[in-house]
This record gives C-alpha cells, sequence and structure tokens, in this order.
C-alpha cells in the first residue's frame, strides 16, 4: 500500500512525465500531418505517370507519328490527379 501511494503522488508532482508526454503526442501529429501529404503527393505522382507511360505504350502499339495518346492521356490523369488529390485535401 505504501509503494503505491509514492508511485501515485510522484506520478502527480513529476512534471518532466507531463511534458514528455506532451512532447510525445506533438511529434506523432508532425508525422501523421508529414505522411498524409507525403503519400498523397507520391499518387499523385503515380496517377499521372501511368497516363503518361499507357498513352506512349498505345502509340508505339499502333504506330502513329504523333504521340496523341499519350498527350491526351497525360492531360487527363494530370486532370484526375488535381481532382483527386483537391478532395483528400479538403477531406475532414
Amino acid at each position: 500500500m505504501l509503494f503505491s501511494q509514492e508511485h501515485v503522488k510522484w506520478n502527480r508532482t513529476n512534471p518532466q512525465l507531463k511534458n514528455s508526454k506532451l512532447k510525445n503526442e506533438k511529434n506523432d501529429n508532425h508525422l501523421k500531418f508529414y505522411a498524409k501529404y507525403s503519400t498523397l503527393g507520391i499518387q499523385m505522382v503515380v496517377i499521372i505517370l501511368a497516363g503518361a507511360f499507357g498513352g506512349k505504350a498505345l502509340d508505339s502499339w499502333l504506330n502513329w507519328d504523333f504521340p496523341v495518346f499519350t498527350l491526351v492521356l497525360t492531360l487527363i490523369c494530370v486532370a484526375a490527379a488535381v481532382i483527386y488529390g483537391m478532395r483528400e485535401l479538403f477531406k475532414k
């Protein structure tokens, strides 16, 4: 019984313990923030690259001189990536 009372008293009076918990929570929030937005950026780049490489593959398969599918699919995927990014940014 004496040990448990001392333990509770020490936790209440130790401000360093409270400060370290607050610092850990702040660091976790920063890491979640950076993880969320870095993955969003990577996903947007992957969407754009998928359109570019898909268009290039279609143009080479059809043997066209002008890269129509590369341009069109890249532009469509850029628009899709921007829309996807905006939706993710404004999600609550």
